[in-house]
């Protein structure tokens, strides 16, 4: 095991997927779904993924056997951060011409059987056709192990082995065990599914061997039978029909179909399958240009933030695009945050220069802001242009422009303005994911710098920072939910029963991610909105009565008033309210306890009219310790888990919306009554 440990560390990979990986890890409209896509056509990058997802410093309680999920738990910076490694070892690795040349003939070997494993799972009614993809994608893990970890030795047995079976004797004479069962025990400790090892393990068994094993067994072992270079043979044919009672005519046409499919794809990724000289050198230079960009992405994170105020950020910027793409000319264009306008300054001048108004058609510099899109100014048609915009043509080197927006959370923050070269132009074209990330940074930098309002006193400072570091690092599993309830609802379908409840899940995630940013933000004015009342209260009442309350078969009963009056109220601080109190009745009942949730309109106090809300329990009553400081932040008399924040904070909100709380408890149980002030007139 500790082999296989050490061979799992690299598992070499073509250049060029490595490429187009690292793009659309770099593009920000590339969603996971079509990063994973990407990825899984290359065994060495799924298998790293899938092995750090299911590693112990990311194992979440239950395996990956999807990449989708793997990659959706990682995240994209962990991808970046692991393809970017698979990629300095791909550079700068040791392997000779020969074994390069062996790394294309397993790419289309492991593509090949992933899509024919995968077609013919769908054809025979295997419910789980991804986990044949991803078995036939490893079948050749074993030997990419092997000639990482024993290149000298394994590279000529590659080259001398006339078949499969020759090369599985040479490897038990000289290793004791073979690359099938070395890919087992890979996969093993990468926590896979037993199914999904012996697919690979078997896959080279012959087909009467099979024919009695797991349905996924049988479809790796066709589908590798299937894809080996050259002619069909008689043994692929006799597989097909003895797995699963396929013709002659029919595994050949779904051969050729598979086959062709990886062609085209190896055309899209410019890479010759057919020949066998050595990695193109073109993807080489590619991958380490990818590198040297992302580096100096890393580089710039740290410049800017030590830059200090706006005019030496302007200056690190010209400073950047210089270092980068040889720029010697270029503007930066800031939003007015309290009027629509760009504001840009020529040198080091404090009064801007250009005040461009933030409408359609007034400049190119302005269009690409308002369509958040990269423009790109070849120089043709510089007479048609405004005046401002022919201006900033001269002043940025009078020839192309590339024009990058630069988008904070809040809205549009500006944009960059390049002068460039016809070749400079091109490059950037080629690099296009690359600019667009340099300007994500450069936003995110300015933004932060332009949040600064007031100087804040040390402590605070650390204090709010503590606070937003937090809140993002919330954000990360609440954006997973999101994630995964959005693919279940897509794989549920608009029919189905349970999409009124994820519907509510979505809701509260969304709430939960609001009271976070409110932990962020500065104390704003909320417009008082209308709500139901009802509505509210039945939404929360489902949820707790079909999950808590279901779990620990407590009743919960809801009585609600003949009328439903609109409220002047937050519907957040109303639902946070109610789940607080909710969840202290739940946590105080044993098994077979009662719940009763009322509401009452109107009802008067002190000449004023306001809407009652109740939550009331048949528990033992709170301590009288705990009534004594009933709404104050307390120790938890609930163990391990619970804060003792929650009544303090309906306290606050309660407050928040000018409403009145009031509390009664005893042996026979608590009830809070919450009283909801009415809108005038109704």
């Amino acid at each position: 095991m500790a082999q296989a440990s050490r061979a799992s560390d690299f598992l070499p990979s073509l250049p060029q997927l490595l490429v187009r990986i690292l793009d659309t890890v770099q593009d920000d409209q590339a969603d996971l779904h079509t990063l994973s896509a990407i990825i899984l056509q290359d065994t060495g990058a799924t298998a790293r993924i899938i092995a750090v997802a299911n590693s112990s410093f990311y194992y979440r309680g239950k395996r990956f056997d999807s990449l989708d999920r793997a990659v959706l738990n990682l995240g994209t910076d962990v991808v970046r951060t692991l393809v970017m490694t698979l990629a300095m070892k791909q550079l700068f690795g040791q392997f000779n011409a020969q074994d390069r040349r062996f790394l294309k003939r397993v790419w289309r070997t492991a593509l090949v059987t992933a899509n024919l494993s995968q077609v013919l799972a769908v054809l025979t009614g295997y419910p789980r056709p991804e986990e044949a993809y991803l078995s036939g994608l490893f079948v050749d893990i074993g030997r990419l192990a092997r000639l990482s970890d024993d290149e000298p030795r394994y590279g000529p047995m590659l080259e001398q082995a006339g078949d499969d079976q020759a090369l599985l004797r040479a490897e038990r004479a000289v290793y004791g065990t073979d690359h099938c069962h070395l890919a087992a025990s890979l996969m093993e400790e990468w926590g896979l599914s037993p199914f999904i090892v012996d697919a690979v393990r078997y896959h080279l068994e012959p087909a009467l061997a099979v024919q009695d094993a797991h349905h996924l067994v049988k479809l790796v072992n066709l589908g590798y039978a299937m894809g080996r270079p050259g002619p069909i043979g008689e043994d692929a044919l006799a597989a097909a029909d003895t797995l699963f009672g396929f013709n002659e005519g029919l595994t050949e046409e779904l051969r050729g179909r598979v086959r062709e499919d990886v062609a085209r794809m190896a055309r899209s990724l410019q890479i010759d399958i057919d020949a066998d000289g050595e990695w193109d050198q073109t993807a080489r230079l590619a991958l380490s240009q990818r590198l040297e960009d992302l580096n100096r992405l890393s580089q710039l994170q740290g410049e800017l933030a030590q830059a200090g105020d706006l005019l030496r950020r302007r200056l690190m910027v010209q400073r950047v695009l210089f270092l980068t793409f040889g720029v010697e000319r270029s503007l930066l264009f800031l939003a007015d945050g309290d009027a629509p306008f760009l504001h840009a300054w020529v040198d080091e001048d404090p009064d801007p220069a250009f005040i461009l108004p933030l409408e359609a058609g007034r400049s190119l510099v302005v269009d690409a802001v308002l369509e958040n899109r990269s423009v790109q100014f070849t120089g043709e048609g510089l007479d048609a242009l405004p005046v401002a915009d022919r201006q900033i043509v001269a002043i940025c080197g009078a020839g192309p422009l590339w024009i990058q927006p630069l988008r904070a959370e809040s809205g549009p923050l500006g944009a960059l303005v390049l002068g460039v070269d016809a070749s400079q132009l091109a490059q950037m074209q080629d690099r296009s994911a690359f600019v667009a990330a340099m300007g994500r940074e450069i936003a995110r930098a300015l933004s932060a710098e332009a949040a600064v309002t007031q100087t804040q006193a040390p402590d605070q400072e650390r204090l709010e920072r503590r606070i937003r570091e937090m809140v993002h690092e919330a954000g990360n599993p609440l954006s997973i939910i999101q994630n995964y309830l959005a693919m279940l609802r897509i794989k549920l379908g608009d029919e189905h029963e349970a999409q009124l409840e994820l519907g509510v899940i979505r809701e509260e995630i969304e709430r939960v991610g609001r009271i976070l940013l409110r932990m962020r933000e500065a104390p704003q004015t909320v417009e008082e909105t209308s709500s139901s009342l009802h509505r509210e209260v039945r939404q929360i009442t489902d949820i707790f009565a079909a999950s808590v309350c279901s779990a620990r078969n407590i009743t919960l009963k809801v009585d609600l008033a003949e009328r439903d009056p609109p409220l002047a109220q937050s519907p957040d601080h109303l639902r946070q309210i109610l789940t607080n109190l909710l969840k202290n009745a739940a946590e105080a009942l044993d098994e077979n306890g009662k719940i009763h949730v009322v509401t009452r309109d109107p009802v008067s106090l002190n000449g004023r009219r306001y809407t009652e809300l109740s939550v009331e329990d048949n528990g033992p009553g709170l301590p009288q310790e705990v009534m004594d400081r009933l709404f104050s932040p307390v120790t938890s008399t609930k163990g391990a888990g619970h804060s003792g924040l929650g009544l303090s904070i309906v306290k606050r909100l309660v407050d928040e919306m000018d409403a009145i709380i009031l509390c009664s408890s005893g042996p026979g149980g608590t009830r809070f009554q919450v009283l909801l002030p009415r809108e005038e007139g109704l």
